[in-house]
């Protein structure tokens, strides 16, 4: 192994000493593990303006719920606001790559 940890199994980008179940996986696989995991746990919910079953959908490794009939979502208590964190996060590092001008 290196000293900056193997390459994750998962999304083969980033390097990690971190493991998930013996293998190398990095922190950010290891949310997305997790959230899919609790969208496995959760039981399935009608929707309450049309009365369809919801199917799971994971954004941001938050579980929420989408009709498949009037498009809507739905989220449970504090999801918004990892939501938002999630979001402001992705756009903080998508900026910094956008601000990183390499050298010719």
């Amino acid at each position: 192994m290196s000293i900056w940890g193997e390459k994750c199994v998962r999304c083969g980008e980033r390097r990690t000493r971190d493991t998930y179940e013996g293998l190398p996986t990095c922190e950010e696989c290891i949310q997305n593990l997790k959230a899919r995991l609790r969208a496995e746990t959760e039981g399935h919910r009608v929707c309450p303006m049309d009365g369809a079953a919801m199917s799971k959908e994971i954004v941001y490794n938050v579980v929420l719920d989408r009709c498949p009939s009037c498009g809507g979502m739905w989220l449970d208590g504090g999801e918004l606001e990892l939501l938002r964190t999630g979001i402001e996060a992705g756009m903080a590092s998508d900026l910094g790559h956008a601000l990183f001008v390499p050298p010719f």
